[in-house]
């Protein structure tokens, strides 16, 4: 290289200086990395090219950087952050750094200057600050600023990061944040928020005169003090365990209102998120609800005091069952005696009850009232053991107590076998009675004690019911997977207003029993139960002069449900 090339290299570095006369201290803020880097690749690097090359890659730096002197006068600045910020590099060396700074933070930064000298060491120290550059879109920066003691007058370094799109967003949410707290202390609902720690951070003016606190006492989780005891872990679980999934929650506890009193609220927290995704905390609301509670607890007192009251119903249902059935039982048993006694009577004046009118006949006027009286007393206490039999047997259904013996049924031979006993049995008032059963029957799987007390019972009321000469019908047929039985009579009709009480207990039709032969007011009603607990329904109609009950039993009968 010649002299005057070496001497031009001069020159140029020392025009340099004179525009910008700081020492290498100024370069600090290039790294030692980029250092080394540059070094290896110039072996023969003369140190004013080394210079040069420095300041430029100063300049270009994609950052705000200073150095200021403790005064806080700007000592270098590059290219780059002078042009972002809307300046040339030479028309902010050597001026106070303050000057691009809002008035209101001018204090502030001159404040953290000052402590960086006043405290030993090379701490960083970071803060954000809105600035006043006119020519620039930067308005809020985060200043990073750091001491460098390498030279005898120690520097401060001063990087700018653009944050003010970040503290536009920031001023957005705060003023919604402060839109929000001014609409909620106006509304006449308890409100609350928390942060994202799960702390609360404000509860609106009516949530504090509901519990006469303030702000500053119920803050973090000071709300909890006044929580009822014991409501307090299922409040922490319900709360905490909706925060670590960051999910909606709804809990009701007791809390204690300004007066000292308790009350039910119900609070609902719903999750807040950032446009950007983040969890923020939650916004609640809390409900007086203690009105619905005593509705709730007067009718959860209601219900036990029904379910106490149907106990003793029950109870009482019993203990009348117990007593009717014994007091059932013992006036059969004196009634069976009579019975006998009667029968007993009647061998002594050689007469029995199929012979009566025979023998009134033969006998003098005497013996007929007295065989007239036999006839009465015998009756009578016929139609009494019928009455407690017929009632015992209700009792029993009614518990269901009376167990079913299932058996296989063929229907054809059944219906003619109890017909036939029928007739046998009331050969004196029978009517013409006719049977009519449809071929190829199925089997019936069921009862035939009950059926044939079903049975004999719709006959008897049947005969009992029918003028002479009329006709009784018993019809069986197959309907579906039921076995339908019919007992159809003629010559009598039941009034319309009288079907739907027609199996009541002890109900009688008023002047339907022409023949005065009196009943128990119980066969039609042990009809029906004993129908339901075969698992069947029985239905009547009576129009135009004809009476039909007609009785559904399923094929395969699985016991009793009534």
């Amino acid at each position: 290289m010649s002299r005057n090339q070496t001497s031009s290299r001069n020159r140029i570095c020392q025009e340099e200086d004179n525009i910008l006369p700081i020492s290498s201290t100024r370069l600090e803020l290039v790294s030692d990395k980029v250092l080394a880097s540059e070094l290896s690749q110039t072996t023969e690097l003369h140190p004013c090219d080394s210079t040069l090359s420095y300041r430029k890659l100063y300049d270009e730096l994609p950052s705000i950087n200073f150095t200021l002197d403790a005064n806080g006068i700007i000592l270098s600045i590059n290219r780059f952050g002078a042009s972002k910020l809307g300046y040339t590099k030479e028309e902010l060396l050597y001026q106070p750094i303050f000057k691009l700074f809002a008035s209101n933070e001018r204090e502030k930064l001159a404040s953290l200057i000052l402590n960086l000298f006043k405290v030993s060491g090379t701490g960083v120290v970071s803060s954000e600050y809105r600035l006043n550059c006119p020519n620039s879109k930067i308005v809020w920066v985060k200043a990073t600023a750091q001491i460098f003691s390498s030279s005898a007058n120690p520097v401060v370094v001063l990087v700018f990061e653009d944050i003010t799109q970040f503290h536009d967003l920031k001023e957005a949410y705060n003023e919604c944040e402060q839109r929000f707290k001014t609409i909620a202390n106006s509304a006449p609902i308890m409100l609350w928020t928390s942060n994202s720690n799960g702390m609360y951070d404000f509860f609106n003016e009516f949530w504090l005169e509901f519990t006469g606190c303030a702000l500053e006492q119920v803050r973090g989780i000071g709300w909890l003090e006044h929580v009822h005891i014991d409501d307090k872990i299922n409040c922490l679980q319900t709360y905490y365990s909706a925060l670590n999934a960051k999910t909606k929650f709804d809990m009701e506890y007791r809390l204690q209102r300004a007066s000292g009193q308790y009350c039910w609220v119900s609070d609902t927290g719903i999750p807040r998120f950032t446009a950007s995704g983040e969890f923020s905390g939650y916004v609640g609301c809390c409900v007086d609800i203690s009105q619905y509670k005593t509705i709730e607890l007067v009718r959860e007192q209601s219900e036990s005091e029904k379910k106490l009251q149907v106990s003793e119903i029950e109870k009482l249902n019993r203990l009348k069952d117990e007593f009717l059935s014994t007091v059932s039982h013992e006036l059969r048993t004196p009634l069976t005696n009579m019975k006998m006694a009667i029968q007993m009577l009647g061998i002594t004046l050689n007469m029995n009850v199929d012979a009566s009118h025979a023998l009134e006949n033969r006998i003098q006027h005497s013996e007929a009232k007295a065989a007239r009286y036999f006839q009465i007393l015998n009756n009578e206490c016929e139609r009494e053991i019928n009455l407690i039999s017929n009632f015992l047997d209700l009792q029993k259904l009614d518990i269901n107590s009376k167990p079913l013996v299932l058996e296989t049924v063929h229907i054809k031979e059944w219906v003619v076998k109890v017909v036939g006993l029928f007739k046998a049995r009331n050969r004196n008032s029978l009517s013409n009675l006719y049977v009519d059963v449809a071929p190829d029957l199925p089997q019936l799987v069921s009862d035939p004690f009950s059926l044939e007390r079903i049975l004999i019972e719709l006959l008897t009321n049947a005969c009992k019911f029918s003028p002479a000469d009329e006709e009784i019908i018993v019809s069986a047929r197959l309907k579906s997977q039921d076995i339908e039985l019919r007992v159809t009579n003629t010559g009598v009709e039941i009034p319309a207003s009288e079907l739907p009480r027609i199996f009541d207990k002890f109900y009688r039709i008023p002047s339907n029993d022409p023949w005065k032969q009196g009943g128990t007011g119980l066969g039609l009603a042990l009809v029906q139960k004993l129908t339901k607990c075969l698992g069947g329904s029985i239905e009547v109609e009576s129009a135009s002069n004809r009476t039909c009950f007609t009785l559904l039993i399923p094929i395969n009968s699985n016991g009793c449900n009534g």
